[in-house]
């Protein structure tokens, strides 16, 4: 439940999300992370396909739930590191992960290294998780952030 204080913010951001939107964004935030397959996601709210789905988070402004579950993992490990005061290192390793691919996706998800996300804290990564929302899904540009080069 590291993520649940996140739910009134966004609630102010998107006041209009439908249930369906909202039951899929309150899901990722309480679990931390990914909630199944959009297959299986759009199933359990009734969608015939993934593709619905992905409407559905497009037309209420809200980035793809693979997106949105990405943001939700590396938010709780930032919580937990602060709290704990603990390596993304451990963390990987308690939640039976690669920690270079932990590394990467905190690099994917922020535009920013680990150590730099740290260093900034979770008010500042909430804040930019929240500018992602508020841009309709866009992901907000930074002077910091690069793409990153696919091999």
């Amino acid at each position: 439940m590291l993520l649940a204080p996140l739910l009134s913010p966004i609630r102010a951001t998107h006041p209009r999300l439908t249930l369906p939107a909202s039951a899929v964004l309150e899901a990722i935030l309480l679990t931390e992370g990914p909630i199944g397959s959009a297959q299986s996601v759009a199933h359990a709210l009734g969608l015939t396909n993934r593709f619905r789905l992905a409407r559905l988070l497009n037309q209420q402004g809200l980035p793809p739930l693979h997106r949105l579950a990405e943001w939700a993992t590396v938010l709780s490990w930032l919580v937990t590191a602060e709290r704990n005061h603990v390596s993304l290192c451990w963390i990987a390793f308690r939640s039976r992960r690669h920690p270079s691919a932990c590394y990467r996706l905190v690099k994917q998800v922020t535009g920013h290294r680990w150590e730099d996300v740290r260093e900034k804290g979770s008010a500042w990564a909430i804040s930019e998780f929240l500018k992602e929302l508020r841009s309709g899904g866009q992901v907000v540009a930074s002077a910091n952030r690069r793409p990153l080069k696919m091999s």
